[in-house]
């Protein structure tokens, strides 16, 4: 009866092993589609969005798409930034250019890519000009068109999947 017992907390024990690592695997998985890193955000377990990432010149540099949406955030240590102040922008990529608004934390701004055509442009523009009223940031989108596609095909492929088609396994989050 003891064995049991004992066979029992120990299969258990490794099976609450394995599941976590497996779930810090899946959540670490990413893919490389040139100098950007694609891979999956999930917020209490459950798939929250897609983000491409790279840095260039000290400058973070992340397209994150979320149900609402496309975002872009930008990160520097260097910056000081006053927290929750909404920065207006100028974005222009390939001949479009449009105003916007970058929600500021200390050293980061996520800015809502909501305009069509911009976002069309991110494709086949090979930078995306960011100006602020002190400086104009050049964020590269070099193979932004493929890497682009990928986020979006990543987002459409996990926001289908559900705990519904199996509540005791978790579900693969692929990029």
């Amino acid at each position: 009866m003891k064995t049991y017992a004992v066979l029992g907390s120990f299969l258990l024990l490794t099976s609450a092993a394995f599941a976590q690592q497996k779930d810090q695997v899946i959540a670490n998985q990413a893919i490389a589609i040139g100098p950007w890193d694609i891979a999956t955000n999930s917020k209490g377990g459950k798939f929250d969005s897609c983000a491409m990432s790279r840095t260039a010149d000290d400058l973070g540099i992340s397209f994150v798409r979320t149900a609402d949406g496309l975002l872009l955030l930008l990160d520097s240590p260097k910056w000081k930034l006053e927290r929750a102040k909404a920065y207006t922008v100028r974005l222009t990529a390939g001949g479009q250019s449009v105003e916007a608004k970058a929600l500021a934390e200390t050293k980061n701004v996520t800015i809502t890519l909501a305009d069509r055509p911009l976002n069309a442009k991110l494709k086949i523009a090979n930078a995306l000009v960011v100006q602020g009223e002190g400086a104009t940031l050049r964020v590269p989108l070099d193979k932004s068109a493929l890497a682009l596609e990928r986020l979006e095909a990543c987002f459409e492929r996990n926001v289908r999947e559900g705990p519904e088609t199996n509540p005791f396994v978790a579900p693969s989050r692929k990029p």
